[in-house]
């Protein structure tokens, strides 16, 4: 009995002691803030899963949002996939600002997201953006929710809300852009006061953004920087529902996070160039205009597991002609390039389609820079596949970008591939036609 006693005087007291949720809330937004504020410069790999699906034709899909969305789960097993791609990036957090490149570019310039990836859904924000602003300001209320199983752990749930007045927040269509509010919930464990996982949803969008719902989720795990750990995200989804009856959905997982030091220097074009750099371009030469390469791969394209953004190379087919150099670029040379889009449109049948941009070629004992426009493509090594040429199009206002080829494969059998040694002519382009691409 005495055991007993001291026993339940003990548990009663540590009740007593225990935060309430609210006053560990205070604790909590600290520990996120000032994880943000020591936070060092980092860059992960950032892999992209894309897919598009739309309700089943026989569906109504002119009902108000809530039935809209509603229909999306009733129907999940019925649902129709549009297309899918994916997407492999580098994003680099400088002084708690995102900036992407593709990957192993090994520097980043100052284009935003939608710029680097010209179609489809994209969110940026994961590494940071929402974090400062939900718990490192005053822009967000919160309440307390209750306990929540977070894959076998006790989390604790609170909810947050940010008005529009306060909300930094934007959502874009193709057409324009809007501040909206929002809100969301996240979970954190009891004992380490970490941050588990948070999601956030956009609240009152204006009707002209044609769009029933904005979300994301972002999940966290600790990693060591320096010997110090911090919370990143390990993996974030955004999911949007337009009011037409169709759903993109991103599934983002990041890998390979490390602190850069040194490497910084590679990020930002540096007035200054050390030695190698400049005999780099002492050793480059000029291609001129009008110039033919047949362009063949040297490597297999596979849309199961390759992405926008993967490097890629070929061959010259042919050799090049420079007569003002009395020379010419031998037969077999090496092409560098760069898979700018990788997607399967599921719309009217299956459709691959391939945009690529060749960027370099090894001759001259270094890198020459490439600048060719998409002239055509050949048959003979796709075999029954009807290959379709079609050119870049302006997007937003923005001229169009020559040097990015656009090639699409109708009805390609599940599991194709783009055969090694495809082939596809382009000409040369001045370089002053493309400076500002």
């Amino acid at each position: 009995m005495i055991l007993v006693a001291i026993a339940s005087a003990y548990m009663a007291r540590a009740q007593q002691q225990a935060p309430e949720p609210m006053e560990l809330l205070t604790q909590i937004r600290k520990k996120v803030a000032d994880g943000i504020g020591r936070m060092p410069r980092y860059l992960c790999t950032e892999k992209v899963e894309r897919r598009k699906v739309q309700l089943p034709s026989g569906i109504n899909r002119e009902v108000p949002c809530p039935e809209l969305i509603e229909a999306f789960d009733v129907q999940a097993k019925r649902v129709q996939l549009v297309s899918s791609d994916r997407l492999r990036l580098d994003v680099a957090v400088i002084n708690n600002h995102e900036t992407y490149s593709w990957v192993n570019e090994g520097r980043f310039g100052d284009k935003s997201l939608s710029d680097l990836v010209r179609s489809g859904l994209t969110a940026n924000g994961s590494f940071g953006s929402f974090l400062r602003a939900i718990f490192a300001s005053d822009l967000a209320t919160f309440a307390y929710v209750g306990e929540f199983q977070l894959e076998g752990r006790r989390t604790l749930q609170y909810s947050f809300s940010v008005p529009l007045s306060k909300s930094a927040y934007q959502i874009s269509n193709a057409v324009l852009g809007r501040l909206v509010p929002y809100s969301g919930t996240f979970l954190v464990d009891p004992e380490t006061l970490d941050l588990r996982k948070i999601e956030i949803h956009a609240d009152d969008m204006p009707q002209a953004l044609h769009f029933c719902r904005v979300s994301n989720e972002m999940t966290f795990a600790k990693l060591k920087i320096d010997n110090v750990d911090f919370m990143l995200p390990s993996a974030a989804t955004t999911t949007v529902v337009n009011d037409s009856g169709a759903r993109a959905t991103n599934n983002l997982v990041f890998s390979s996070c490390h602190e850069f030091l040194g490497e910084s220097k590679l990020l930002f074009d540096d007035p200054t160039p050390n030695s190698a750099t400049a005999e780099a371009k002492q050793k480059q030469i000029d291609i001129p205009a009008g110039l033919t390469f047949l362009i063949a791969l040297s490597q297999a394209i596979d849309p199961s597991t390759m992405a926008g953004g993967d490097p890629i190379k070929g061959f010259l087919n042919r050799a090049v002609a420079l007569p003002e150099l009395n020379t010419n670029i031998p037969k077999g040379t090496i092409v560098h390039g760069r898979i700018f889009a990788l997607l399967m449109d599921y719309s009217e049948g299956a459709d691959l389609r391939l945009s690529v941009k060749w960027e370099s070629v090894d001759f001259g004992g270094a890198q020459q820079p490439l600048h060719l426009s998409l002239d055509g493509a050949t048959t003979k090594t796709a075999k029954t596949y009807e290959i379709l040429i079609r050119q870049s199009q302006p997007r937003f206002g923005e001229e169009t970008d020559e040097t990015i080829g656009n090639l699409e494969f109708v009805s390609v059998k599940r599991k194709y591939q783009i055969p090694v040694g495809f082939e596809t002519r382009w000409l040369s382009l001045e370089s002053h036609q493309v400076q500002n691409q």
